[in-house]
């Protein structure tokens, strides 16, 4: 059963960005995840028992729940709704909008479906649902627990799936016109760099990464003494490498370890954590080892040199301009839409 505080920040913007993913699955460009790298990922699963820990409010009463405040293109918006998109945004956002900006989210979200379902672009119920069961995955739940975790703070399943639909067909809808709407240059980029005090030249370089990935097998089901003894086993192999050919022939003497193949991997397209690692790692040694659902894994720095090509700054800023312009489109659209809409507050 979930009780308790709200949640750390931490929790609560990892349920945020969570959301935000599932909404844009599937949906390449500029806002879309451009998360990789070369160190073996660490998992950090979502804290909802904190992060949906919140007071459970009382519901509206029945006749309440049916008081329509608004009609958008003929679909009702009750005080339900209203009170269901606070709690979510409290849950999500960490703010607590008021009335009238919740009735203008939804008035908004309603928007959103009816101008991309005139564009031909929809989300059927099941494509909603498996988002929404992806969700719960990345929580270490199934769908069923997190719609009664959500039903613990007062928030009903259907609310947060209805977001989801909104986001995601209007995502779909602005970025169909993005491309010819806007644009972003390398002048704008370099500008930008110059505003911040950035190295041009620099920018325009990366570094490329050799590396071998290394797995000490461990099984899931393994209690955490034959966990914490592969992971003493990790460390002693990552003292003993001083060279990638002597320490892959170490490593593939070693019970149950996977040593993968060379792989070449260049620092702007890696996440900053994950640059910063890898930077710090010499030539010839391996990065720490951590705990993953494979097991114990580690990267082995085989080599490093600068190379001509988009440095991480560089693709930072292009991704940042990127994302205002879009926001700038998504703003301008979705006013004309209020404008050419029908509606009709009660």
């Amino acid at each position: 059963m979930v009780s308790g505080s709200v949640g750390t920040e931490g929790e609560r913007r990892m349920m945020r960005d969570m959301l935000k993913i599932a909404c844009q699955r599937g949906i390449s460009g500029p806002r879309s995840e451009r998360r990789s790298g070369t160190l073996a990922r660490v998992v950090a699963p979502l804290l909802l028992a904190g992060a949906l820990a919140l007071p459970v409010a009382l519901s509206p009463s029945p006749a309440a729940a049916q008081q329509i405040l608004v009609m958008v293109q003929g679909q009702p918006i009750t005080n339900f709704d209203v009170s269901q998109r606070i709690k979510l945004d409290q849950l999500t956002e960490r703010r607590s909008p008021s009335q009238k900006q919740a009735l203008d989210e939804l008035i908004d979200e309603r928007l959103k479906i009816f101008t991309a379902q005139r564009y031909g672009i929809t989300a059927d119920d099941d494509e909603i649902n498996k988002m929404f069961t992806q969700m719960a995955s990345r929580g270490g739940r199934t769908a069923d627990q997190l719609t009664q975790a959500l039903a613990q703070s007062g928030i009903t399943a259907t609310a947060m799936k209805q977001k989801m639909r909104a986001d995601y067909v209007w995502n779909s809808y602005v970025r169909g016109r993005f491309s010819s709407a806007t644009t972003v240059r390398d002048s704008d980029i370099f500008a930008e760099l110059q505003t911040k005090g950035e190295d041009i030249t620099q920018a325009q370089r990366t570094t490329e990464f050799t590396i071998r990935q290394i797995v000490l097998v461990v099984s899931r089901t393994a209690p955490d003494s034959v966990r914490g003894q592969r992971l003493a086993e990790a460390n002693e192999l990552r003292r003993k490498f001083t060279d990638c050919d002597t320490g892959v022939g170490v490593a593939r003497g070693m019970r149950e370890v996977v040593v993968r193949e060379p792989v070449v991997r260049t620092s702007a397209d890696m996440s900053a954590p994950v640059r910063k690692v890898m930077s710090d790692t010499p030539v010839g040694q391996t990065t720490p080892p951590e705990v993953t659902r494979a097991g114990i894994e580690m990267v082995a720095i085989c080599n490093r040199r600068e190379v001509v090509g988009e440095s991480a700054q560089k693709k930072e800023v292009r991704s940042q301009l990127q994302d205002k312009q879009f926001d700038s489109l998504s703003k301008r659209l979705l006013e004309e839409a209020r404008k050419s809409a029908m509606i009709q507050y009660r």
